[in-house]
C-alpha cells in the first residue's frame, strides 16, 4: 500500500511537486536527515531511516533505485520486494555486462553511475522509459567543503545541469546534515534544489505517540508536548522510558500480549512492561523524571554543544538590582499569561565580573518556568563544522521553545560580520545567530541572553531593536539596602544566621561584588571557628577592614561600558543616573571610556 499523499511530510510533497513539473531532478536534503521518518503502511506505524523511507515509500514505482554511501558501498533498494529486486539485478546485469564485483571507492562508483545514467538516457531517447533514482548518504564526504574533490563535484554538477536528465525520469537525492559541510559550488548551483528536512512538529510527534502507545488522549497530548525538540529516534527512547506498553501493531516480535482473564478464571498478573504505568494514575514525579530524561536526550542530539541548566530559584533569590529584577519579573508574568507579543526578543546583561549576570538569567528562567540552556563551545577547527554545529543547535532550539538561551562571554562567542582571519567562519556564525535572533516568529519562545563584561565589543547588529533589544546593566551593590541584601543572601548560601543589624556599613570607594562578599563571609566563618566565638557585627567589620579584592583598570572600563550600554536610565544606580541624564555628564562618561580604552590598548 503506497502512503497517501496527505500523510507524506511536506518536504516530500515539495520535492515531488518540483520533480513532476520537471523543474529540478537534483535535490539536496539537509537538516534532520539522521532521524527516522514515520509513516503509515496498512494502518501500521513504522519508523525507518531517511534512505529506507525514500526507497520503500516514496520510490515504490521506480524501476531502478540505487543507494550509495562510503560505509556500505553501492546497493539496490527494492523495498523488500523480491520480484522487484530480481528485475533490478537483471537490468544492472544488462547495463554493466561482465562486472562481477562493484568497487567501494567513490571515484570508480561515480564513474559507473555516470555511464549507467548515459545508457539509460540513450534508452529513453529510443522510447524505453525507466524511472531511475540515485540516493547518496553522507554527501558531504563525497563533495566536502574546503577539501575539493574536483571529479566528484564535476560529475554531480553535470548531472544537475543536464537538461535531458531533468526532463526525463531521473531523480538524484543527496543527503547531508548541514549545507555548510558540502562544497559551496554544489549548494549554490542554480541547477540544484536544497530542501530542509525539519525536526518533527507537534502533529508528527502526537501521531507517533498515539500510533505506538495505548494511552488516553490527554496523556498522548501531554507526552507529545513534552517531547518538543526531540527527534523521532529519541522520542522512541522516551516512550520506552515512559513505561507505557506499545500497541499490538508496534509490539516487538516475540513479545506476547497479556491475555485477558476469562470469566470464572483467576486474574493473570500483568507483565512488568504493561504494569509499569497505569495510564490513569501517572504521578507528577513520573512526568518530572521524563522531563529530565528528555533533557538528557536533547543533549545527546547536540553532544558537547549545549547543556541544560536547572534554575533552582527565581528572581526573588536575586539580591539587589531592583530595577532590573522588576523589569524581568514583569516580562516573566507576560510570558506566563501568553502575551508573547509584548516581551523583548532578548536581553543583553552587562556589567563587571562577579556581578551575577548568569545567576540573573537563570533566575528569570525559573520565574517563567521554562527550560534554560547554555551554549557550549560549538567552534571547531574543521571547515564548515562550526557553522554545522550552530545550525544543529538552532534547529533544536526552534522546536524546543519556550526556552531561555544563555550565551556567556558573548563578545567572543558570536563573531562579527566583518571579522577576518578565520576564513569567514566568524562572519557566518554571526549571520546565523543574527537571522535567528531577529525572527519575530519566535518572540517569547526563544529568549536570548547575551552576557558580557564588554558590551562595546558586541556587533551592533545583535544589540539593535528586534534582537537583543533590552540592555540591562548590573553593578556592584552601592546603596546600603543593596549591600545588606547581598550580605544576607550570601550568608544564607553559606548557612550563616545573619541579621540586618550584623551587616556593617558599605565600603565606600571600593565596592564588592557578590563573589567578593561570599569570599569575605567565608573568611568570617573561618575566623569564628578558629577563635571559637560567635559571628557578630564586630567580627564581620574586623574582617572587612583587612579584606582586599583585586581591582584592575579594566574594572572601571567594564563599569563605564555597562553605563553606556544601558537602554533605560532606571537601571542605573542613582549617582550614575544623575550623570547620564545630562548632556555634559554623558559626554564625560564617553571621554572617560575612550581614555581608558586607549590606555588598555597601550598596555
Amino acid at each position: 500500500m503506497i502512503e497517501a499523499d496527505r500523510d507524506r511530510p511536506l518536504w516530500v510533497r515539495e520535492m515531488t511537486r518540483l520533480h513532476d513539473a520537471q523543474s529540478c531532478s537534483f535535490f539536496i536534503l539537509h537538516g534532520n536527515v539522521d532521524d527516522s521518518v514515520g509513516s503509515l503502511q496498512d494502518d501500521v506505524y513504522r519508523l525507518e531511516s531517511l534512505a529506507d523511507y525514500l526507497g520503500l515509500r516514496h520510490l515504490q514505482t521506480y524501476d531502478l533505485v540505487l543507494h550509495y554511501d562510503l560505509g556500505r558501498g553501492l546497493r539496490i533498494h527494492p523495498g523488500g520486494d523480491e520480484e522487484r529486486e530480481s528485475r533490478m539485478k537483471a537490468l544492472l546485469g544488462r547495463m554493466w555486462p561482465g562486472l562481477t564485483r562493484l568497487p567501494r571507492e567513490p571515484t570508480p562508483i561515480l564513474r559507473l553511475m555516470d555511464r549507467l545514467a548515459a545508457k539509460l538516457l540513450d534508452d529513453e531517447q529510443d522510447g524505453i522509459q525507466r524511472k531511475t533514482a540515485f540516493l547518496f548518504d553522507y554527501a558531504d564526504l563525497l563533495c566536502p567543503a574546503g577539501a575539493r574533490e574536483p571529479e566528484h563535484l564535476a560529475t554531480m554538477l553535470n548531472w544537475a545541469r543536464n537538461p535531458k536528465l531533468r526532463r526525463s525520469h531521473f531523480l538524484f537525492i543527496l543527503m547531508c546534515g548541514s549545507l555548510t559541510r558540502l562544497d559551496p559550488d554544489l549548494v549554490q548551483s542554480a541547477h540544484t534544489t536544497e530542501i530542509l528536512v525539519p525536526m518533527p512538529n507537534l502533529a508528527e510527534r502526537k501521531r507517533m505517540v498515539r500510533r505506538t502507545r495505548s494511552l488516553p488522549e490527554d496523556q498522548a497530548g501531554r507526552l507529545a508536548s513534552l517531547s518538543a525538540g526531540l527527534t523521532l529516534i529519541n522520542l522512541e527512547s522516551l516512550l520506552r522510558l515512559s513505561g507505557y506498553p506499545p500497541t499490538d501493531e508496534n509490539r516487538p516480535t516475540g513479545e506476547a500480549r497479556e491475555p485477558s482473564p476469562e470469566k470464572g478464571q483467576p486474574d493473570v498478573p500483568p507483565s512488568p512492561a504493561s504494569a509499569s504505568v497505569d495510564p490513569g494514575s501517572r504521578r507528577e514525579e513520573d512526568w518530572e523524571a521524563l522531563t529530565q530524561a528528555k533533557k538528557q536526550l536533547i543533549e545527546s542530539q547536540c553532544p558537547g554543544l549545549l547543556e541544560f541548566v536547572e534554575p533552582h530559584g527565581n528572581l526573588d533569590w536575586v539580591a539587589g538590582h531592583r530595577a532590573a529584577k522588576k523589569r524581568l519579573a514583569e516580562d516573566a508574568r507576560l510570558i506566563r499569561a501568553g502575551r508573547l507579543d509584548a516581551v523583548p526578543m532578548g536581553y543583553l546583561l552587562c556589567g563587571p565580573v562577579g556581578v551575577g549576570k548568569t545567576f540573573m538569567a537563570m533566575c528569570y528562567a525559573g520565574s517563567v518556568g521554562i527550560p534554560c540552556v547554555t551554549l557550549k563551545n560549538f567552534r571547531s577547527k574543521y571547515v564548515g563544522e562550526t557553522e554545522a554545529n550552530l545550525e544543529k543547535i538552532l534547529r533544536v532550539l526552534r522546536e524546543l521553545g519556550p526556552v531561555a538561551v544563555i550565551i556567556d562571554e558573548a563578545d567572543a562567542a558570536v563573531g562579527n560580520r566583518g571579522q577576518s582571519g578565520d576564513s569567514g567562519t566568524s562572519s557566518r556564525v554571526f549571520a546565523q545567530l543574527a537571522a535567528q535572533m531577529g525572527n519575530t516568529r519566535f518572540r517569547g519562545q526563544t529568549v536570548w541572553f547575551l552576557l558580557t563584561c564588554r558590551p562595546d565589543l558586541l556587533p551592533v547588529d545583535l544589540k539593535r531593536q528586534g534582537r537583543c533589544e533590552e540592555h540591562i546593566p548590573l553593578f556592584y551593590p552601592e546603596s546600603q539596602a543593596d549591600w545588606v541584601d547581598m550580605f544576607l543572601a550570601m550568608g544564607k548560601k553559606l548557612d550563616l544566621e545573619l541579621t540586618p543589624g550584623m551587616v556593617p556599613d558599605s565600603k565606600a570607594g571600593h565596592p564588592l561584588s557578590g563573589a567578593d562578599i561570599e569570599s569575605l563571609l567565608t573568611r568570617v566563618k573561618r575566623e569564628s571557628l578558629i577563635r571559637e566565638q560567635a559571628i557578630d557585627r564586630d567580627l564581620i567589620q574586623e574582617v572587612l577592614h583587612v579584606f582586599r579584592s583585586p581591582r584592575s583598570p579594566e574594572h572601571e572600563l567594564q563599569i563605564l561600558a555597562a553605563v553606556m550600554e544601558c537602554s533605560d536610565l532606571r537601571y542605573l544606580p542613582e549617582a550614575w543616573r544623575a550623570k547620564a541624564a545630562t548632556h555634559e555628564g554623558w559626554q564625560e562618561i564617553n571621554r572617560r571610556f575612550a581614555l581608558m580604552s586607549m590606555q588598555l590598548v597601550d598596555r
